[in-house]
């Protein structure tokens, strides 16, 4: 499966645009999360014809990936729906994944890593640097079985060195993405980040001892 960025080196737009803060009227945040992710370099900025396709690439694996995550939220209220959705679901889920299974069997995904992600920023650890100022193509899979990664561009914008087990934190900042895909990817971000922390709760959960 190609993926964006892989038609060769990349050469820095006449006219980048430019990355800016977020809005006032729109939070920033950070949250740590434990994904697959994968980068590759680029030979300058981002072309506008390249951020234009990552914003429509984008745009279209966040809408699968948040109706997923609505199919999969608990109920709140209607027992009585929610059980009888059940059966639905269940062949769904079966179906949903017989199909990522043929279109996926040759893709290979990274192992999860802890990072922290925002509308502006990622970060993770590595054992080497990169230098500062280098542009990158970052791919993050959300999902372990529909995995077409969301792909953000961005500059290192900073490395630490002296991280635990002698590793390197990078700090990249993002290129600019627009209010609809912004809010779009801000939710998919805080629904990971709460179902990261569900399965810590639950894995951290004393054991009951039987009766």
């Amino acid at each position: 499966m190609k993926q964006l960025g892989s038609e060769g080196p990349i050469q820095t737009a006449a006219a980048l645009r430019p990355h800016r803060p977020a809005p006032a009227d729109r939070p920033t945040f950070s949250l740590a999360l434990t994904l697959p992710v994968e980068w590759e370099p680029l030979a300058g900025p981002p072309t506008d014809a390249l951020l234009d396709r990552m914003e429509r690439s984008n745009g279209g694996i966040l809408r699968t990936l948040l109706k997923t995550a609505d199919l999969g939220a608990p109920p709140v209220e209607d027992e009585v729906l929610a059980d009888a959705l059940l059966p639905l679901r269940v062949k769904l889920d079966m179906v949903v994944e017989m199909l990522a299974r043929l279109s996926y069997r040759d893709l290979t995904v990274p192992d999860p890593r802890p990072i922290e992600l925002g509308l502006n920023q990622l970060r993770w650890t590595q054992p080497r640097p990169l230098a500062v100022d280098t542009w990158l193509l970052a791919k993050i899979y959300f999902h372990e079985i529909f995995r077409e990664p969301i792909v953000l561009a961005g500059r290192v914008a900073n490395c630490v060195p002296g991280q635990p087990d002698d590793t390197v934190r990078i700090e990249m900042d993002l290129a600019e993405m627009s209010e609809e895909l912004g809010e779009s990817f801000a939710r998919l971000v805080f629904l990971e980040h709460r179902r990261h922390l569900n399965r810590h709760a639950v894995s951290h959960a004393p054991q009951r001892r039987p009766r």
